[in-house]
């Protein structure tokens, strides 16, 4: 999946499925059936489910009580098909962390509106400011918020990336529109209704849930040796937990 996710993205890669006679070619997939899941809609209900599942898994009433209405997510376990089954104590994924890299990799985007902004204040402070006004902070810029252990200590990205629900005056908050598009931050309004729901299902109220901070990592427009560094340290604490988590769920010994 991060092989077609990467194709998806680089028009310069060229990927040819000789199994399944598919081909990705400027960007865009070219030959060859496409996979149920990336046509159906909605889609972010589908992937909000993935996210939810992909560590501890969780039951039908559980995931409702996230935030998701019974159908939706009859509908998103239906699209997730094989990638997830059900077991005693609620649904999973059939593999250990088998969701993990397919949430961060296939997930399409947040889809939105995307403004970017300046200010005079260091990055961090910019980050507090957004945090202040119910915005959740993505990426790099959360590797020096308190108690998130997945992402080592380094300098701060450039840009940092804040997710909002509602309209933000970020004048008042004293920034002011970013002509040169090099730094500061970028506000994300997105189409995508369950980035804050996934984010509360994890306990956060300033940062993306993990799956969305390593998807923003991914896509990050300028990405770098720390950005690229910091995601494999995502994903690697994801798939610890996963493992961990399907031990002590299923009571095996570690």
């Amino acid at each position: 999946m991060t092989q077609i996710a990467l194709a998806e993205q680089t028009a310069t890669v060229l990927l040819v499925d000789v199994d399944r006679r598919r081909v990705w070619i400027d960007g865009k997939q070219a030959l060859g059936t496409k996979e149920r899941w990336k046509d159906a809609a909605p889609i972010y209900f589908t992937f909000a489910v993935a996210r939810m599942l992909a560590v501890n898994g969780a039951t039908f009433d559980g995931l409702v009580r996230a935030g998701l209405t019974p159908g939706q997510v009859d509908d998103a376990l239906a699209r997730l098909g094989k990638r997830v089954h059900r077991t005693d104590i609620g649904w999973e994924s059939r593999y250990i962390g088998g969701l993990v890299d397919f949430a961060i990799a296939c997930y399409p985007g947040p889809g939105a509106v995307r403004t970017r902004w300046t200010s005079d204040v260091p990055l961090i402070e910019q980050a507090e400011r957004l945090i202040s006004a119910g915005c959740r902070i993505s990426g790099r810029a959360i590797s020096d918020r308190p108690g998130y252990p997945a992402i080592s200590k380094r300098e701060m990205p450039y840009r940092v990336v804040a997710f909002t629900e509602e309209e933000v005056d970020m004048v008042a908050l004293g920034f002011e529109p970013d002509t040169i598009g090099f730094a500061g931050t970028e506000l994300i309004r997105p189409a995508d209704p369950t980035v804050f729901l996934t984010a509360a299902a994890a306990g956060y109220t300033d940062r993306t849930d993990d799956i969305i901070t390593a998807n923003t990592l991914l896509r990050a427009d300028f990405r770098n040796d720390d950005d690229a560094a910091s995601l494999q340290e995502v994903r690697d604490r994801l798939q610890f937990l996963a493992d961990t988590g399907y031990d002590l769920r299923h009571n095996l010994p570690n």
